[in-house]
């Protein structure tokens, strides 16, 4: 066995291997997150600016975005062929964005370099692997990409998937609505007074 050999396989060596590729794959998407500023300006994120009609925080791509999360984020107690299911996604649409209005100036901003992110073409395909628009998605790709970020060895995908997912869901279930399609009869009233009195 050659000296070559054993060096490559000691495990100091696997070490250092490890270290480097994980500081090359967190240098990646770190510099795919924090160029969001500077490629912004050849995406789509310059039409972000003003909030959508009707709406007080979000604007017209954000609403695309959370309407394609919310049937993968809520899954399949969410009944797409419902008759009233384009009501119930407005109503969660309105949730989210009562939810993000209501926050500090410095959530939303950076909920917004989130969304901002994920509306351009060129940073959401570098950070998702999603390269097309997000009426055009599956739901197939949607949830690889929100599998990957909430498995990532990086920081800012992890804080990124918690919240998306935690604001489609919160703002499906505190729907009423949603109790009658989860089962979900919300918590007991003399619980309720006792933890709230």
């Amino acid at each position: 066995m050659s000296e070559n050999y054993q060096h490559r396989s000691s495990p100091l060596a696997k070490i250092a291997f490890s270290r480097r590729s994980f500081l090359r794959f967190s240098a990646i998407g770190t510099t795919a997150v924090v160029s969001t500023g500077v490629v912004g300006s050849l995406t789509a994120c310059s039409s972000q600016s003003s909030t959508a009609k009707g709406f007080t925080f979000l604007r017209d791509g954000d609403l695309k975005l959370f309407t394609a999360l919310i049937p993968v984020v809520v899954g399949d107690v969410l009944q797409t062929d419902s008759h009233n299911y384009q009501a119930l996604i407005i109503n969660i649409l309105q949730k989210v964005d009562g939810a993000c209005a209501a926050l500090g100036n410095h959530a939303q901003n950076e909920i917004h370099k989130l969304l901002d992110l994920l509306d351009g073409r060129i940073t959401r395909w570098l950070t998702t692997g999603v390269s097309a628009k997000w009426e055009a998605t599956t739901h197939g790709d949607i949830s690889n990409f929100l599998i990957r970020w909430r498995d990532s060895s990086i920081s800012p995908f992890n804080a990124g998937y918690r919240v998306l997912s935690k604001l489609v869901a919160v703002s499906y279930y505190s729907l009423p609505e949603s109790k009658i399609y989860s089962g979900y009869p919300g918590p007991m009233a003399a619980m309720y007074q006792v933890v709230n009195a």
